[in-house]
């Protein structure tokens, strides 16, 4: 498996959120977090690295660890996500170092984000993005520029509707984008039919 070296500003950091629908029960699951970042990314065999914006999945146990937030820059190695696996709405998985070079705020790393709640708020735990409730939120909210681009609470969710509890890689898999936010929030838009 390819190894991307990679270099590059947090710009969120959001739930790794999994819906599982069986017998119409509803299980939410949180594999961890989603960091998006701005920076490098640079296969071993590749000249150059290419730059721009990547999302990279880590564990709970890192996020517990290293507090990773919005504004601290990163240097880490990790692997592609296959197409595959649809439980994981990144682009890159399996991180085998990840080093935070400066903290937000700190020379090299960007300055911090000015109050604006809720979309500066500190990212969730996996207990409160499991207990959190649920809306589906437009995808324009998502994409860069979108409203919701840096906020903790929106985030893409993986949806599987399963026939037999035992095959889940065999349900039928869907991306929803999804607000765990405060119902107030002036930037939430819903999903169009949703």
């Amino acid at each position: 498996m390819r190894v991307i070296r990679t270099w590059g500003v947090v710009i969120a950091v959001k739930p790794r959120l999994v819906l599982t629908k069986f017998e119409g029960e509803t299980a939410a699951k949180c594999h961890g977090h989603l960091l998006t970042l701005e920076g490098t990314q640079q296969a071993e065999s590749a000249p150059r690295p290419s730059a721009g914006r990547f999302t990279m999945a880590i564990g709970p146990a890192t996020q517990e660890q290293r507090q990773i937030r919005p504004g601290d820059l990163l240097r880490g190695e990790a692997h592609p996500v296959p197409e595959s696996t649809p439980d994981t709405p990144a682009d890159l998985y399996r991180v085998g170092i990840l080093r935070i070079v400066a903290r937000a705020g700190d020379p090299g790393a960007a300055a911090p984000l000015p109050p604006d709640p809720p979309r500066t708020d500190s990212p969730l735990t996996t207990a409160q993005a499991e207990a959190a409730p649920r809306r589906p939120l437009h995808p324009g909210n998502l994409q860069d520029g979108g409203a919701c681009t840096s906020c903790p609470y929106g985030t893409p969710v993986p949806v599987v509707r399963l026939n037999d509890p035992r095959d889940y890689r065999s349900g039928r898999w869907s991306l929803v984008p999804a607000c765990l936010g405060p119902e107030d929030c002036p930037y939430y838009v819903p999903r169009p039919g949703g």
